[in-house]
């Protein structure tokens, strides 16, 4: 089986309800569950949210558009993952695709690409952020669900637990991990929602190429911006990966043993 989960809450600390924003009169979190079961390779897609009050919303939007939804820990997200696969009775064998719900662009194809790469090279870890070649936005991770048990039950560190995949990305000699990188460097491209820039970028990309019968892809918005270059502008002031490496000043606030500031 293969089993894909998004990752949404709707708490957001640089843009609150991010995930109910809309994108062509749809909620940004029906268009990453909508491109994620495009995925040709993908059984199942469920969303993970959290158990906390404020994600009701999400559990009810999610009963009244009938997609599954599993609520678990909100700062424990390798918790609520892994509490999410083992309800569904996955093997260790069986496949899990992370993907966030900032990522209102995902895009289907490439999902299968990294699914495919894993498959054909007996991986335990697979993702194309490792070494970033594809927009920011786009990031896809596929692991066994025994990779994601041997965190579940030895992750220590904020980060770890946070973000879930980080214990395997750091423990190489214990997982084979593969790097799946696009032929052309597109890592200054940022297709992420997480400022409000990235909501007015994605929401010019949707007005142009959003269609309900026909989902548009990368290259369909690679050439949108090849010919409106002042696009890409609009956010490209922002870093990539803001929340991991606020996750990792925790890290270090644990291992010294400085937990007051």
């Amino acid at each position: 089986m293969i089993l894909g989960l998004i990752q949404a809450r709707t708490g957001s600390t640089r843009l609150p309800g991010k995930i109910f924003m809309e994108f062509s009169g749809k909620p940004d979190l029906f268009h990453v569950y909508n491109r994620a079961k495009k995925s040709k390779m993908i059984d199942k897609v469920i969303i993970a949210t959290t158990d906390e009050k404020s994600d009701d919303k999400v559990f009810e939007y999610c009963k009244k558009e009938n997609i599954e939804c599993f609520r678990g820990s909100e700062d424990d997200v390798l918790d609520r993952f892994y509490q999410c696969c083992k309800q569904q009775g996955l093997s260790e064998q069986d496949i899990v695709v992370r993907i966030t719900a900032d990522c209102p662009l995902i895009d289907p194809f490439i999902i299968d690409e990294v699914i495919d790469y894993f498959r054909n090279n007996d991986f335990d870890y697979v993702s194309n952020a490792i070494e970033p070649t594809f927009p920011d936005g786009l990031d896809t991770e596929v692991f066994t669900f025994l990779a994601l048990k041997k965190s579940w039950e030895e992750a220590k560190l904020p980060s770890e637990r946070e973000h879930v995949t980080p214990y395997i990305r750091n423990n190489e000699p214990l997982f084979k991990i593969g790097s799946f990188k696009n032929s052309t460097d597109l890592s200054h491209y940022r297709w992420t929602l997480d400022e409000i820039e990235d909501y007015q970028l994605i929401n010019i990309i949707y007005e142009t190429l959003y269609s309900q019968d026909d989902v548009f892809i990368t290259k369909d918005i690679l050439l949108l911006i090849k010919n409106n270059p002042q696009l890409n502008e609009i956010n490209n002031k922002y870093a990539r990966n803001e929340g991991y490496l606020k996750s990792l000043e925790a890290d270090k606030k644990i291992e010294s043993g400085d937990l007051n500031e």
